[in-house]
């Protein structure tokens, strides 16, 4: 019996002490505010204000983001200066003030594909006559 008293006194401090943490404000972010205030976008740059430093982005999944290029953003195989109409990229923002500001931008390359790697295609051995049967 007085273990079941421990266990409902120490549920019963535990409650209490949430509520006076929530009632003092301390309450962490909840999932969906952390969320709204990040954004990622990987899609075709649709258009670029070049004095105004911002370039749009469409997504065909997250919709269009306008983001503003800062001091702090981070490019990779690609510059502001660089970036065109049509260019494939993928964009990391945060929203500050209203407006999102680009954290990151990546130049998006197709995957390079190569279906015949480690393939000579007989090179040097008669035009293929060493590909295993079946070898297309």
């Amino acid at each position: 019996m007085k273990t079941k008293l421990t266990i409902a006194a120490a549920t019963a401090a535990l409650a209490a002490g949430g509520i006076a943490a929530a009632g003092a404000g301390a309450t962490a972010p909840s999932p969906a505010s952390a969320a709204a205030a990040t954004r990622h976008v990987e899609g075709r740059v649709v258009a670029i204000d070049r004095p105004a430093r911002t370039f749009t982005v469409r997504d065909a999944e997250r919709g269009t983001l306008k983001a503003r290029v800062t001091a702090t953003t981070r490019f990779e195989r690609v510059s502001f200066s660089a970036l065109r109409t049509a260019t494939r990229v993928d964009v990391r923002a945060k929203r500050a003030g209203g407006v999102w500001n680009a954290t990151k931008v990546e130049r998006r390359t197709p995957a390079a594909v190569n279906h015949d790697a480690g393939d000579d295609h007989g090179a040097g051995h008669g035009g293929g006559h060493d590909d295993p049967a079946g070898h297309r």
